[in-house]
């Protein structure tokens, strides 16, 4: 098995070369107790860059885009990045169980933890706090639960179904508790749509009667 190159720790070593800033921002989507998608951006400061391109700053610090992606783990998909004065990758592990995303992201990115016990989702990841963020421009780490965020840890800021932590600062474990998607709106408009569709059911069958009884009668 070929060994997994850790692309953040690749990163760093081409931002401290040249003495740039580099962006890590993770984005994990759990969709219901057997599936989640686990989306990355890595990437360096344009700027750092200068007239060199992308490719080449790798090749200065001995690495590649083949040699950096070589092993990943099946179904882990990798695209360019260019936006917002930054260059580099995104990584994409999408529809996967929770257990295979716990499992794979320490190979390529932060590592994170997702479980689904007793009717709660629990989350747990690392935050970078205490260690040196100096050529860290943003790093933030996102979770979407498919029902409300109930509680998470210091730094976490909680909106609906989501929780959003910064990595830069946040010192310690990252964790966070989530109820079961509420599906009580889409029960409610079934049992509408189901009494609406009786309704009218009843309400022809009623003008239908009328017909029958005078048709009755004219052939007497």
């Amino acid at each position: 098995m070929k060994k997994i190159v850790s692309v953040i720790g690749v990163m760093v070593a081409l931002v401290l070369s040249l003495t740039g800033c580099v962006k890590m921002d993770v984005d994990l989507t759990v969709s219901s107790p057997e599936k989640a998608t686990l989306n990355m951006v890595v990437a360096v400061d344009k700027n750092a860059l200068g007239e060199r391109t992308f490719d080449e700053a790798l090749a200065q610090i001995g690495a590649s885009e083949e040699t950096l992606f070589q092993g990943f783990p099946e179904g882990v998909a990798h695209a360019p990045y260019d936006k917002d004065g930054f260059q580099g990758f995104t990584i994409t592990a999408a529809d996967k169980s929770l257990t295979e995303i716990s499992d794979m992201s320490g190979q390529f990115g932060p590592k994170i933890v997702i479980e689904y016990r007793d009717g709660l989702y629990y989350f747990a990841g690392q935050g970078l706090g205490g260690n040196d963020t100096a050529t860290v421009t943003e790093a933030k780490m996102t979770v979407t639960f498919p029902g409300e965020v109930t509680e998470a840890s210091a730094g976490g800021t909680i909106e609906g179904n989501t929780v959003t932590f910064d990595m830069r600062t946040a010192a310690g474990p990252l964790t966070a508790i989530a109820k079961e998607a509420d599906n009580s709106a889409i029960y409610l408009s079934i049992l509408f749509l189901g009494l609406a569709m009786l309704g009218a059911f009843i309400a022809v069958g009623m003008m239908r009667k009328p017909e029958k009884t005078v048709a009755h009668a004219d052939h007497a």
